[in-house]
């Protein structure tokens, strides 16, 4: 399925630009880099040997990957400890409903307890995380600017039983963090993402997710259509 022009087609409405006909990008001497940092950690077997099987083509059509530590990765979970931008900008909405008319009842609790974690945060500390966010991004854009791309697992596990996360907060609050981590990367840089199915047939769904930096939507669309025809290939 051309999932991705599916994407570009999308893309345009959201953006409003007028886009011409997506043509697939070179993989020849296209250089991506890969953090060594995070995206891994908590990785299960599937998704390791379908990361591992996706790169072994990567190398194989002449692109170049650079494996290495994105050292504000490594942060962005002590910046956002209060809860980030998510829990903030929630309480602001929700506060009249839980606070003022009393409603926490009505919420998912699991999805009640995250919002109440904005409670605590203050305007000062509001605006602090603004500038730690800009100081993040422009960082990464540092460390990006001899590389096209960035390429990571989208999750680092596939999807987990349904009956397990419904039996336990403890395991409900483990998964969701492993399946938003990887993605709020990219999601707090600002960035641009697609996600393609990289795993083999019959097996269970593993995504590889390529990213770039705010504004390079085109390019990654681009160099996004010529990793998946070349994953379908496989």
């Amino acid at each position: 399925a051309p999932s991705v022009r599916c994407c570009a087609a999308l893309d345009a409405v959201l953006s409003g630009e007028p886009h011409g006909e997506l043509r697939a990008a070179s993989l020849q001497g296209l250089r991506l880099l890969v953090p060594t940092n995070v995206v891994m950690d908590g990785m299960d077997s599937a998704v390791a040997a379908a990361w591992q099987h996706a790169l072994s083509l990567l190398y194989a059509a002449g692109v170049q990957i650079t494996e290495a530590v994105v050292p504000p990765f490594s942060e962005l979970a002590q910046i956002n400890a209060k809860g980030g931008f998510t829990a903030a900008e929630a309480w602001a909405w929700h506060r009249s409903h839980i606070d003022g008319a009393g409603r926490l009842a009505e919420y998912d609790p699991r999805v009640g307890t995250r919002i109440l974690r904005g409670k605590d945060i203050s305007a000062a500390d509001y605006i602090e995380l603004l500038a730690r966010r800009q100081q993040w991004i422009a960082r990464v854009q540092a460390q990006m600017a001899d590389h096209d791309l960035m390429l990571m697992p989208t999750v680092p596990v596939i999807a987990p039983k349904i009956a397990e996360l419904q039996a336990s907060d403890e395991a409900y609050f483990a998964a969701n963090g492993l399946m938003l981590r990887n993605p709020t990367l990219i999601n707090f840089l600002d960035g641009c993402a697609v996600s393609l199915p990289c795993h083999r047939a019959g097996e269970a769904p593993v995504g590889l997710s390529l990213a770039g930096l705010a504004g390079q939507d085109q390019r990654l669309l681009s160099v996004a259509l010529a990793v998946e025809a070349l994953l379908a290939q496989a």
